[in-house]
C-alpha cells in the first residue's frame, strides 16, 4: 500500500472518528443549526416588505427570503467552524492530541481527518438551511447546478474559517477563550457583508470593509445564484477571495498544529 493510499484511509478513519464524537453531543450540532434557521424564519418576515421596494427589485432580487438564505447558510458554516476549534481544545485537554501526535500517523492525515469531518458537517447543515428556505417558498433561479455551487462555496469558506478557529484553539488551548474570540469574529464577519442588505445600498465605508471580507463574496455569489443568475466573474472573485484567505489561515493553523504536536 502506498503512503498516499494509507494517508487517505487514515483521513477517512479519523474523519469518521471526529463525526462520531460530534454525534455524541447532538446539542452542539442543534445549536449551530437552529440559530441560522431561526434567523431565517424571523428576519425573512421582519424585513419581508424590503423585498417589495423598487430599489430592491431593481437589483434583480425576487424576494427578501431568497436574498437572506445564502447569508444564513454561511452563518451555519461559521458556527460549525467555531465548533471545530472547540473540538480541538477538547482533544488537547483529554490527551487525544498527544496520542495522535506520538503515533506513526502523519500530521497531514490528522489534519485531513479534522477537515473531512468539518466539511461533511458543514455541507449537511448548509443543505438543511437551504431546504428550509425552499420549504418557505424560496427558489434557486439557477437550478440544481446553482444550488450545488452555492453549497460548495459555503463549505469551502467554512473550512477556511475552521482553520482560523483551530489556530485560535491551538494557540490558546482554552475552550472559553476560543469560544469568546470565535464569536467576537464570527458575527462581525456576517454583519459586515451583504447578508442582510444589498451592498450597493450600504454606506461607502461598509462597502469598502465588505470588499475585504471573504464571507461577503460567498454571500453575494449565493444571492446571485438564488435570484439574478450566475456570474462567472463573481465566481472567480469568490474563488480568489477564498484562496487568499486560505493562504493566510491554513498555513498558520498547520504551523500551530506542528508546534503543538512536538
Amino acid at each position: 500500500m502506498s503512503t498516499l493510499q494509507r494517508d487517505a484511509k487514515l483521513v477517512v478513519f479519523l474523519g469518521g472518528r471526529n463525526l462520531v464524537k460530534s454525534m455524541r453531543t447532538p446539542m452542539l450540532i442543534m445549536v449551530s443549526l437552529l440559530q441560522p434557521v431561526i434567523w431565517l424564519l424571523l428576519f425573512s418576515q421582519i424585513f419581508r416588505s424590503l423585498g417589495d421596494t423598487e430599489q430592491f427589485r431593481s437589483l434583480g432580487y425576487h424576494s427578501y427570503l431568497e436574498f437572506l438564505a445564502p447569508g444564513m447558510i454561511v452563518l451555519s458554516v461559521l458556527f460549525s467552524a467555531l465548533q471545530s476549534g472547540m473540538a480541538t481544545v477538547t482533544d488537547i485537554d483529554t490527551g487525544m492530541m498527544d496520542k495522535l501526535a506520538s503515533s506513526p500517523i502523519r500530521r497531514v492525515a490528522i489534519l485531513g481527518g479534522r477537515a473531512w469531518a468539518d466539511a461533511i458537517t458543514m455541507l449537511a447543515q448548509a443543505v438543511i438551511v437551504l431546504v428550509v428556505a425552499l420549504a418557505m417558498g424560496a427558489r434557486v433561479r439557477t437550478g440544481l447546478p446553482g444550488a450545488l455551487l452555492l453549497l460548495v462555496f459555503a463549505t469551502l469558506f467554512g473550512l477556511v474559517w475552521a482553520s482560523l478557529s483551530n489556530l485560535i484553539a491551538l494557540r490558546t488551548r482554552n475552550a472559553e477563550l476560543t469560544m469568546v474570540l470565535g464569536l467576537f469574529l464570527t458575527l462581525p464577519v456576517l454583519f459586515l457583508s451583504s447578508a442582510f442588505f444589498p451592498l450597493s445600498l450600504q454606506p461607502q465605508w461598509l462597502q469598502t470593509v465588505a470588499h475585504a471580507n471573504p464571507a461577503s463574496y460567498v454571500i453575494t455569489t449565493g444571492q446571485q445564484l438564488m435570484s439574478t443568475g450566475n456570474s462567472w466573474s463573481q465566481d472567480l472573485r469568490t474563488l480568489v477571495a477564498l484562496g487568499v484567505a486560505g493562504l493566510v489561515f491554513v498555513p498558520a493553523a498547520i504551523r500551530a498544529f506542528r508546534s503543538t504536536a512536538h
